[in-house]
C-alpha cells in the first residue's frame, strides 16, 4: 500500500508543535483547521470520519457524530511523546475493520529509551507550552519512561466570538519489563485534562465552559521465536466530557457525555518459511457511551441535575468481535503479493467482510510498480444510530435524532502507482478510485413549530477519482526541494454534484537547507495551495499559504526552532468560510540529559 513514515528527527526539524502540525505535508492529507480547536482529518478525499486514527495500534474513545469524528483528536496528543506517525493510504478494513477506508494513522509513542531526560518550552502566538520527560534506561529487565506536558491556547476574538482557549495537560508513562530475550510485558498509563471556555458578545453576553478528561490504560504481553512475533494486548480508554453555557450571569444549558472503549486483542505473525510471513488474529470490543445528547432510550436513561437545570441522561452500549488474516507472499523474487480479509460482527447489524489484495512488481531495486483492491466499511456510531439531541438557539431549536436501522458505509477502492528512485531524484504517481454506498448523512425531517429535526438516514452514493504525484530532488549535500500535487474529483453519484469541504487541486512545494557541520541548522519554506476549494457554502476558494521555519543544535544538548505561519496573512474576508488564522509566530528550545 502507499505508505509514509514521518520521524522524531523530521517533526523536530519541521518545528511541529502539535501532531496537526506534523502532519500538514503530508501529500493525500488534509489537515485543514476547523472550528475552535479541531481540524479535518481527510486521506484521499474520504472525509474525516473515514480516517482511522490509532496510538500504538489502539483505539480511541472519542466524540462519535458524523460531523465531530476525529476533528479534535490530533490535538489531543502529547508530541513530545511521539517517536513516529506512520500513514497508510487506502481501505485498511481488512486488517483494522471499521472506520479505515480512507486509511490509517497511527501515532507511535515512545519506548524503551535511554537514560536521560529532556525539557523544553513553545512559544507562540497560538499556543505556548512546557514539557519534559524522562527515562530510567534499563534497570535490570525493567525500563521506564515519563513524558508530560502543559499547553496553553491563547484566546483569539473575531468579531466579537472567541475560539476555545485555555490549558491542556498531558501526562504519559509506558513501562516495559523483559523476562528474557524473547519476551516481556508493557504496560502504560495516560492522561489527558482539557479546560477550555468561548466568549460571545452580545445582548446578553454568552460563555460557555468545556472540561475534557481523558484516561487511556494498557497492558501488553510480547514475545517472539524463529518462527512467530505475537502479542497479546488489553486497553482501556475513556473520555469525559462536561460543557455549561451562561447568558447574562444565568446558566441557560449544559451537556455532559462520557465515551468508553474497551478492547482484547491477540496476534501472531506465523514465518513459516523465506517467502510468507502470515498474521492472524481477533479482537473483542466493548463500547459504551453516554449523555444528555442520547435523549431518552428506553430502561438506560436517569435524570441529570446540574446548576440548578435538569436533563435527561441516557446510556448505551455496542458490542463487535473480529478475525483476520493476512499472508505476505513473495511469488517471485521480483512479485510480492498481500493478501488479507477481515470479518467482524456487530450487535447493531450483524457481520460484515472486508477482503483486500496488493501486489508489487519490482522492475529493479529502484523502481516499481504497486495495484491494490479492496472493500471497506464504516460501521454507524452510538450516536448515528441512538441519538435524541437537541439544541437551543433562543426561540427557536434543532434537533437531531439518531437511527437504530442505519446500515453501515460501504466502500470499494482501486489504486495503481509506481515509485521510482534514480540518482538525486525520487517521486511517485498514483491513480485511486474509491466508491462509498450507504452513505450516513443527516436529512431534514420536518419542521415543527419553532423546532427543526434532522434524522441519519443512508442516502448518497459518492464516488472520487484522483492522482497523487510526488517528485524529491536533492541538488547536493545541503540543498534540496519537494513538490506534491493531488487532483481530486470527489461528486455525489446519484446528483452529479461536488462534495463539499474537498479542493479539486493542491499541492505542496517545499525548499530545504541543511547544514552539514557537528552543530547543524536547518531552513525549510514551504507553500501549501489549494485550487477550487468548495466550502460548505457552495463557494469556490483559490489560495495559498506560505510558512518557514529554522532550526539550529546549539550543542549537543540544545535545540532551537523559530518559525512564520502564514507569511503573507491570507484570511478569507467573509466568516461563513472555514477557519484559516492569520500571520503567527512560533519558537521553541529543547534542552536534553
Amino acid at each position: 500500500m502507499s505508505t509514509e513514515v514521518i520521524t522524531q528527527e523530521e517533526m523536530k526539524e519541521k518545528g511541529a508543535y502539535n501532531v496537526r502540525d506534523a502532519l500538514k505535508l503530508v501529500n493525500g492529507l488534509d489537515v485543514q483547521e476547523a472550528a475552535m480547536v479541531g481540524n479535518n482529518v481527510s486521506l484521499r478525499g474520504m472525509g474525516t470520519n473515514a480516517t482511522l486514527i490509532l496510538v500504538d495500534g489502539r483505539r480511541l474513545a472519542s466524540e462519535d457524530s458524523g460531523q465531530t469524528m476525529n476533528v479534535y483528536e490530533l490535538n489531543r496528543m502529547n508530541i513530545h511523546s511521539v517517536d513516529r506517525i506512520e500513514i497508510v493510504r487506502g481501505s485498511g478494513s481488512a486488517l483494522y475493520g471499521s472506520d479505515a477506508m480512507g486509511g490509517v494513522i497511527n501515532i507511535i509513542t515512545k519506548k524503551n529509551q535511554k537514560a536521560g531526560g529532556y525539557v523544553g518550552t513553545d512559544l507562540g502566538g497560538r499556543e505556548q507550552s512546557v514539557y519534559g520527560g524522562v527515562s530510567t534506561g534499563n534497570v535490570g529487565k525493567f525500563n521506564m519512561n515519563v513524558d508530560f506536558n502543559v499547553r496553553d491556547v491563547r484566546k483569539i476574538d473575531t468579531d466579537g466570538s472567541t475560539n476555545m482557549y485555555g490549558p491542556r495537560r498531558y501526562l504519559n508513562f509506558n513501562s516495559t519489563y523483559r523476562f528474557d530475550d524473547h519476551s516481556g510485558i508493557e504496560a502504560g498509563v495516560s492522561f489527558l485534562k482539557e479546560q477550555y471556555r468561548t466568549f460571545t458578545s452580545g445582548t446578553p453576553d454568552s460563555t460557555t465552559w468545556y472540561d475534557n478528561n481523558r484516561q487511556d490504560y494498557h497492558v501488553k504481553y510480547f514475545g517472539f521465536d524463529d518462527k512467530n512475533d505475537y502479542e497479546f494486548q488489553v486497553y482501556y480508554d475513556r473520555l469525559g466530557k462536561e460543557s455549561r453555557t451562561s447568558r447574562g450571569g444565568n446558566w441557560t444549558g449544559f451537556d455532559h457525555a462520557k465515551y468508553e472503549t474497551t478492547v482484547t486483542e491477540a496476534k501472531n505473525t506465523y514465518r513459516p518459511n523465506e517467502d510468507h510471513a502470515i498474521t492472524f488474529g481477533g479482537e473483542y470490543r466493548h463500547q459504551k457511551v453516554g449523555g444528555t445528547r442520547l435523549g431518552t432510550i428506553e430502561g438506560h436513561n436517569r435524570v441529570e441535575n446540574y446548576l440548578g437545570l435538569s436533563s435527561i441522561y441516557s446510556e448505551q452500549s455496542m458490542d463487535s468481535y473480529a478475525a483476520y488474516l493476512q499472508d505476505e507472499w513473495q511469488l517471485t523474487e521480483k512479485l510480492f503479493f498481500v493478501p488479507s480479509v477481515r470479518w467482524d460482527h456487530f450487535d447493531s447489524f450483524g457481520a460484515q467482510l472486508s477482503p483486500r489484495a496488493g501486489l508489487t512488481y519490482e522492475f529493479s531495486d529502484a523502481a516499481r510498480v504497486k495495484l491494490n483492491y479492496g472493500l471497506g466499511y464504516r460501521a454507524p456510531t452510538i450516536f448515528e444510530l441512538y441519538s435524541r439531541m437537541e439544541h437551543n438557539f433562543g426561540r427557536f431549536s434543532y434537533q437531531v435524532w439518531g437511527n437504530d436501522a442505519l446500515e453501515p458505509e460501504k466502500s470499494r477502492t482501486f489504486d495503481i502507482g509506481i515509485e521510482a528512485e534514480k540518482g538525486k531524484s525520487s517521486g511517485k504517481l498514483s491513480y485511486f478510485h474509491n466508491k462509498i454506498d450507504n452513505l450516513i448523512d443527516t436529512q431534514l425531517i420536518g419542521r415543527f413549530g419553532s423546532t427543526t429535526r434532522y434524522q441519519y438516514v443512508n442516502v448518497n452514493k459518492v464516488e472520487m477519482n484522483g492522482i497523487e504525484g510526488e517528485y524529491n530532488y536533492r541538488f547536493d549535500d545541503h540543498w534540496s526541494a519537494r513538490a506534491t500535487y493531488t487532483y481530486l474529483d470527489a461528486k455525489n453519484s446519484e446528483t452529479n454534484t461536488r462534495l463539499t469541504g474537498r479542493a479539486r487541486n493542491n499541492g505542496i512545494v517545499e525548499l530545504t537547507y541543511l547544514s552539514g557541520k557537528e552543530k547543524p541548522w536547518s531552513a525549510t519554506l514551504y507553500n501549501t495551495w489549494y485550487r477550487d476549494y468548495l466550502s460548505g457554502e457552495g463557494k469556490n476558494y483559490t489560495y495559498s499559504i506560505t510558512n518557514f521555519v529554522v532550526t539550529k543544535d546549539l550543542n549537543r544538548n540544545t535545540h532551537l526552532y523559530a518559525g512564520v505561519d502564514n507569511i503573507f496573512d491570507k484570511q478569507f474576508p467573509d466568516t461563513d468560510a472555514y477557519s484559516i488564522n492569520g500571520r503567527t509566530w512560533r519558537a521553541g528550545v529543547e534542552f536534553t540529559f
